[in-house]
C-alpha cells in the first residue's frame, strides 16, 4: 500500500514538472528573413526601378490589352526622375510613328507595381473605356512586377491579369527603324487576301484563318468553322510572332514562331516540326478572287515586247482611253479570265486554268470563241488582232512561285520549257 502511494505521488510530481516546463517556455519563431516585409518591398521597388532605367535605349513592350485581343508593340525609355518616353506605330496612331512623354512610378502594394500614373495618349488609350466607341480595349495601366533582370521584365496586369513582357532594346537600334522592321515582318506574314494558312503540327494540320486581324481562328480537320473554331491572339515580333497564350494541339505545345530565311515558313522556336505555310500555290491561284496585274519591271523582254505591241494597237484604236493593265482574274462570269483594262472599261476573256503537280499550271483558251469574252472584251478583240495574238502568247504551261510565300502578294509565271521567259503578276 505504501509503495503504491509513493508511486502515485511520484507520477503526480513528474507530470507537474513537465507541465511547468512547457508553461515556462517562451514560444518563438525563427526569423526567415533578416529584414521586415516593408523593407524588403522598398528594396524590391528600388531594384526594379534601377533595372528599368538601366536600358540605355529603352525596352520593347509586347502589350496585350486582354488575352483575347491582338498584341501591340510599344517602345519605352524610363529615367530616374520618374519620366517615361513611349513610342508606337499602329492603327491607333493612324499608322504613323508617334512618341509622347509622361510619368511612371513603382509603388508598393502586395507586391511592387509599375504604374503609368499620368495620362499618355499613346498608351493610356488602351485602358480608357471610351476607346473605341464607348467600350474600350479593356487594357491595364498598372502592372504587378513578377520578375525583372537586365534583359527581360515580366509583368501581370493588375486588373486583367494579362501577362506582359518587356525586352531590352539593342543599344544601337533606331526606334523608328524597329517599327519599320515590324512592318516588314508583318507584310511577310499576314495578308487579308490569303484566306488561311496551314499550321503543320508534326503529322497533323490546322487551318489558321484571319491572321490579318492579329487573332488566328484555328480549325481542326473536319471541324465546323462557325461552331468549332478557336481563337488565339498574337503579336508581331522582330523575328516572327508570339501567341499571348501557349497553344496546345495534338499533344504539342507552341507559342513563339520565327520567320524562315526564305520567308516561306513560320517555324516554332521550340519544335521545327511545327510551322505555318501557305496553301499550295497553284490551287490558291485558281481559286483566288484577286485581280492580278502584270508587273513589267519583273517580266522578261519577250512578254514586255508582246504587251507593248498590244498597248500600241489599243491606243491607236481607242485614242481617248488609257491602257491600265493586262492581268488574270477570277470573275463571276468566268471562273478564270485574262483581263484588259482601258481607262474605266474592262474586257474579260475566259481561260482554262489547270493545276498540275509541283506548282505547275496550264493556261489555255477555249477551243472556240463561243463564250470567250464579255461585251467589252469582244469590242477590244474585234478592234485589233493584237488582242488575239496576246491572249494566245500568254497561254502555255508555267511553273509558279512567289517571293512572298506566306502572303502571296506577287507570283512569277515561268515557262516550263524555258526559264528565261517569265512574267510576274501582283495584286
Amino acid at each position: 500500500m505504501k509503495n503504491t502511494v509513493m508511486k502515485t505521488s511520484y507520477l503526480y510530481l513528474l507530470t507537474s514538472l513537465i507541465l511547468f516546463s512547457f508553461a515556462s517556455c517562451k514560444i518563438e519563431e525563427d526569423n526567415i528573413f533578416s529584414e521586415s516585409a516593408a523593407v524588403r518591398l522598398n528594396n524590391a521597388k528600388a531594384d526594379y526601378k534601377k533595372i528599368l532605367c538601366s536600358a540605355s535605349n529603352g525596352w520593347v513592350m509586347e502589350y496585350f490589352p486582354t488575352d483575347a485581343t491582338e498584341g501591340y508593340t510599344f517602345l519605352m525609355k524610363f529615367n530616374e526622375s520618374g519620366a517615361v518616353s513611349i513610342a508606337a506605330k499602329n492603327k491607333n496612331t493612324d499608322n504613323s510613328y508617334k512618341t509622347e512623354n509622361s510619368l511612371y512610378e513603382i509603388i508598393a502594394d502586395n507586391a511592387p507595381v509599375l504604374t503609368f500614373n499620368t495620362y499618355n495618349s499613346i498608351f493610356s488609350f488602351y485602358a480608357n473605356p471610351e476607346n473605341p466607341t464607348g467600350y474600350g480595349y479593356g487594357g491595364d495601366y498598372e502592372f504587378i512586377v513578377l520578375h525583372a533582370d537586365s534583359n527581360e521584365v515580366k509583368l501581370k496586369g493588375k486588373k486583367r491579369g494579362t501577362y506582359i513582357f518587356l525586352h531590352k532594346l539593342d543599344d544601337n537600334a533606331s526606334w523608328q527603324g524597329y517599327f519599320a522592321k515590324l512592318e516588314i515582318v508583318n507584310r511577310a506574314i499576314t495578308n487579308a487576301n490569303v484566306n488561311f494558312l496551314n499550321l503543320i503540327v508534326a503529322t497533323d494540320t490546322l487551318k489558321a484563318y484571319q491572321g490579318n486581324t492579329g487573332i488566328f481562328a484555328f480549325l481542326e480537320k473536319g471541324g465546323d468553322f462557325i461552331a468549332d473554331k478557336k481563337f488565339a491572339a498574337f503579336i508581331i515580333t522582330s523575328y516572327g510572332l508570339r501567341f499571348h497564350t501557349e497553344q496546345n494541339y495534338y499533344g504539342k505545345k507552341f507559342q513563339d514562331f520565327a520567320l524562315s530565311a526564305d520567308s516561306a515558313r513560320l517555324v516554332s522556336k521550340t519544335d521545327n516540326a511545327i510551322y505555318f505555310h501557305a496553301p499550295v500555290l497553284n490551287n490558291y491561284l485558281k481559286a483566288s478572287t484577286s485581280t492580278w496585274k502584270i508587273d513589267t519591271t519583273r517580266t522578261s523582254s519577250n512578254f514586255k515586247t508582246r504587251l507593248q505591241a498590244l498597248q500600241a494597237a489599243l491606243k491607236k484604236g481607242y485614242s481617248t482611253k488609257k491602257f491600265e493593265y493586262f492581268g488574270i482574274a477570277n470573275k463571276t462570269t468566268y471562273a478564270n479570265a485574262f483581263v484588259i483594262k482601258l481607262s474605266s472599261t474592262e474586257g474579260t476573256y475566259r481561260i482554262d486554268f489547270s493545276e498540275k503537280p509541283n506548282n505547275i499550271v496550264e493556261i489555255a483558251l477555249p477551243t472556240t470563241t463561243v463564250n470567250l469574252y464579255d461585251n467589252n472584251g469582244k469590242a477590244f478583240y474585234n478592234k485589233t488582232t493584237e488582242v488575239a495574238t496576246t491572249l494566245s502568247y500568254f497561254c502555255g504551261e508555267y511553273k509558279v512561285s512567289s517571293s512572298t510565300p506566306l502572303t502571296i502578294n506577287s507570283v512569277r509565271y515561268e515557262r516550263s520549257n524555258n526559264s528565261n521567259e517569265y512574267f510576274t503578276m501582283s495584286r
